[in-house]
């Protein structure tokens, strides 16, 4: 149980990283001038870094399955 609580963490500050990332760096390009089809893809690509924040969050956990143990008889 610990390692999936661990890995959902590591998961979720990994995607929050990506997004700051990007929009780090489409800032800085940004204050350096851009056209108008660079700054639609800038957008693109800091949706999709938020996107991927929303995934992770809300990504539904596995379910169990319960199984029968069968007896060879």
């Amino acid at each position: 149980m610990l390692k999936s609580i661990t890995a959902r963490i590591s998961a979720e500050r990994a995607a929050m990283a990506f997004v700051i990332l990007a929009s780090a760096l489409v800032g800085r390009q940004a204050a350096i001038g851009m056209d108008a089809a660079q700054g639609v893809s800038a957008l693109a690509a800091i949706l999709g870094a938020s996107m991927l924040v929303v995934m992770v969050k809300s990504w539904p956990k596995p379910e169990r399955i319960k199984v029968k143990a069968r007896r060879d008889d």
